[in-house]
């Protein structure tokens, strides 16, 4: 009875289907700025950069690379008792320089007041950047575009210096067109924050991409959406203006990728 009984558990090994192996599809490389579409197959935990990603159901997440990151990004994917560990090298790039002369003093150097409401303009874009981001991926299946057609007229990463006195670097693309000209969801995703008459950013409207990946927009003329609105890529959601500080009216788009900003061009020319 106990041969049988053995023979038994023998042939179930045999014959049972293995689990899958687990595997971690990333690029090799990857720019300063840039955001990285990874997918672990099945689905797993991820880290990378020693924070946990939110990975879609499907096995996808993704990363940020930081503009000033010098080292590589080591990401580590764990099921039980599976483990597997890619290496991501990071490579440089050359930052512009950026002049802007002509803004009025207050917004340069503001005052005790204008300060105070500075940094709560900014709390409350910050507390929705660093939110917990959606396990859902709107933004594989839509991709990204550019929210209107104009000129460029601010790149990602280039050193501001303002009234001649540097800044932090710009973390967008400033797109110069007409007054009223329209803006578009560059990606599938729901609005996650409505803000009007910010000191430095004037009207924003932030929408959420799914995975970390969220969008700003800044120095809107008029808004179009409300807060929890679902938006497809394409769908209008406001108006250029020149609200906020600004020397002429522009959009300036921002994507950021688990509180990391990353180059809002880049992500447009490589789709996940």
């Amino acid at each position: 009875m106990l041969y049988r009984s053995l023979l038994f558990l023998l042939a179930l090994s045999v014959s049972a289907p293995s689990a899958a192996a687990l595997e971690l599809v990333l690029p090799d490389t990857a720019f300063q700025g840039d955001m990285v579409v990874g997918r672990v197959v099945p689905p797993a935990k991820v880290w990378a950069r020693s924070k946990a990603l939110a990975v879609s159901e499907n096995g996808y997440f993704v990363i940020g690379i930081p503009r000033d990151q010098k080292s590589d990004i080591v990401v580590l994917a764990k099921s039980g008792p599976a483990r597997i560990k890619r290496t991501v090298r990071v490579l440089a790039r050359n930052w512009q320089i950026e002049r802007i002369n002509g803004l009025p003093k207050k917004k340069v150097s503001p005052d005790k007041k204008t300060l105070k409401r500075i940094r709560a303009d900014a709390a409350r874009v910050t507390a929705v950047r660093t939110s917990a981001p959606s396990p859902a991926g709107w933004f594989l299946s839509s991709g990204f575009r550019l929210p209107l057609t104009g000129r460029i007229s601010g790149v990602f990463g280039s050193q501001r210096i303002l009234n001649k006195k540097p800044r932090s670097p710009h973390r967008g693309v400033d797109i110069a067109a007409p007054m009223g000209t329209p803006i578009v969801s560059p990606a599938d995703g729901i609005v996650c924050l409505v803000a009007r008459n910010m000191v430095l950013m004037g009207n924003t409207v932030m929408v959420d991409h799914g995975l970390g990946v969220r969008s700003i927009f800044i120095h809107l003329n008029r808004i179009l959406v409300q807060n929890g609105d679902r938006v497809a890529r394409g769908d209008l959601i406001g108006r250029v203006g020149q609200t906020g500080r600004a020397t002429g009216p522009h959009l300036h788009w921002g994507v950021f990728v688990n509180a990391v900003a990353v180059d809002p061009m880049r992500v447009v020319k490589k789709q996940p």
